[in-house]
């Protein structure tokens, strides 16, 4: 933390993330706030993506939260299999009702398949069509 006060310089995330955000957000430090929330969301996966949301929740980051579920629309499947997100599920029902809002959005564009791995991108996520087979009768 002190070598952001002294430097402005963006710390190692991945060894120490919890304790930057919140640091950041007890504070007032919105600049590291928003540097750690676009590293977060540069470094999304399958097996993060749930407890990102958690902290995207627990420390009000709303741009954090909207890039997690779109990830979590995207990628609904795989994320629903992992331990992080059977932990979600469990303890916080809440997160859960947001994502499954997001993949019930009317802003999902239904016909295109979900990119494999989502990168930071400025172009709206799809929602996942495969999740749900399509009947062979239309």
């Amino acid at each position: 933390m002190m070598g952001f006060i002294y430097t402005g310089k963006e710390p190692d995330l991945h060894s120490i993330a919890d304790a930057i955000l919140a640091a950041a957000d007890k504070y007032g430090l919105e600049r590291l706030k928003v540097m750690y929330e676009s590293a977060l969301c540069r470094d999304l996966t399958v097996e993060n993506v749930a407890h990102t949301l958690f902290l995207a929740d627990l420390h009000s980051t709303q741009h954090l939260k909207i890039q997690v579920l779109n990830f979590i629309t995207a990628h609904a499947s795989e994320v629903s299999q992992t331990a992080s997100w059977k932990t979600v599920v469990d303890s916080y029902p809440h997160l859960v009702a947001e994502a499954y809002s997001s993949l019930a959005s009317p802003q999902c564009n239904l016909l295109e398949p979900p990119p494999k791995r989502l990168k930071q991108s400025k172009d709206p996520v799809p929602c996942v069509l495969h999740l749900y087979p399509r009947s062979s009768g239309h």
